[in-house]
């Protein structure tokens, strides 16, 4: 029974991510008793605060401005895991958490005695609050919302981050089509006030914290498709999926926190250090997951180096970092494309990372 578990709860984690399914797709049939605005929960205190825009809905005046009230003290973040979470998705959970911790200076320890803390439960979507709002705080993650770049977004509205697209100044970089967005969810596309929010960087279109082009959009049965909701004003740029951080995201993450030294870009060392980062990885390759199609992304993500997948550099000014080059390669590991000899060159090209290509020490 464990083994069915884990391999359940892989095809979940495989489905959600080759998919790129987004929180806001996952809340759409959310029964929450929380105050939902996409995925986010606003407090009383919050709304107090805000105003009508013109589309006659309230302004969020969230990512907020730094207060003693709304920031974790000393970058510590505790947290409580809910038992209903089976063990192997704990462990997604809590690595993921650790890619904070390893491109900030942000910690995530597990409860004591702390009265401000994150409770991570799966209730019936994912959702946070923005900010510490004090005492214990509801972050929930359904069975559905546990893959990395989810849990990371959810995360850094917990820490204090609002949505990209929602920043005062971006109609200066995407135009909103309101007639295309579904009527109750207009409220997602207002923008924060631009006192109560801090902006200093570059409009960041593949931001963690941006949604897609057809977020909250309405469906055209006839194409099976949403309608586009945000289009970008720059030539050449795409509002897909995002997947992963981008250097303005640690950026900001790092200025947040006051983490010293910090770039905003993840250093070489770190990208090109073999280690592990789960504690279980022994076991885990003994049950064989090191091979496992289903199971290989999240063991060359969290168990590399057990299961001699570890990237290495080839000299100082020839550093390559071996990664995919195409934005739905683990869909096509499960359609076989590591295995189908007519793919050879264009996996090697785009998808080197997921199908093990890359060069092992």
């Amino acid at each position: 029974m464990p083994n069915i578990d884990k391999l359940l709860v892989a095809l979940a984690y495989l489905i959600t991510a080759a998919f790129a399914i987004q929180s806001w797709e996952i809340n759409e049939n959310s029964k929450s008793s929380f105050p939902l605005f996409g995925d986010m929960i606003l407090t009383p205190a919050q709304l107090s605060r805000y105003q009508n825009s013109s589309k006659s809905s309230p302004v969020r005046s969230v990512n907020l401005k730094e207060t003693s009230m709304n920031r974790w003290a000393n970058n510590i973040i505790p947290i409580v895991i809910s038992p209903q979470y089976s063990p192997a998705q704990i462990s997604i959970i809590r690595n993921s958490l650790k890619t904070f911790e390893e491109i900030s200076c942000f910690k995530f320890v597990d409860r004591g005695s702390q009265r401000d803390y994150l409770f991570i439960v799966p209730l019936d979507g994912c959702y946070s609050y923005v900010g510490k709002i004090g005492g214990k705080q509801t972050i929930s993650l359904a069975a559905d919302c546990i893959a990395d770049y989810i849990i990371w977004h959810e995360m850094m509205h917990a820490i204090g981050f609002e949505h990209e697209h929602q920043r005062p100044d971006r109609d200066d970089y995407i135009k909103v089509t309101y007639e295309n967005v579904i009527p109750s969810q207009i409220v997602n596309f207002d923008k924060i006030q631009p006192h109560l929010v801090d902006y200093p960087d570059q409009y960041d279109y593949r931001s963690i914290m941006h949604y897609d082009g057809s977020a909250f959009g309405k469906i055209d049965y006839t194409k099976r498709v949403r309608l586009a909701t945000m289009t970008p004003l720059k030539r050449g740029i795409q509002l897909l999926d995002n997947l992963k951080f981008t250097t303005t995201d640690i950026r900001k993450l790092n200025r947040l926190g006051k983490c010293s030294g910090a770039s905003g870009a993840v250093s070489p060392d770190k990208r090109t250090k073999c280690v592990d980062i789960a504690n279980d990885c022994g076991q885990s390759k003994k049950r064989g997951m090191c091979d496992n199609p289903f199971y290989r992304p999240m063991m060359r993500r969290n168990c590399q180096r057990t299961c001699g997948m570890c990237l290495v550099s080839r000299g100082m000014e020839g550093d390559k970092i071996c990664e995919d080059k195409h934005p739905n390669c683990a869909t096509y590991v499960i359609n076989g494309i590591c295995e189908n000899e007519f793919y050879e060159r264009w996996r090697q090209d785009h998808c080197a990372k997921s199908c093990g290509l890359c060069t092992s020490t």
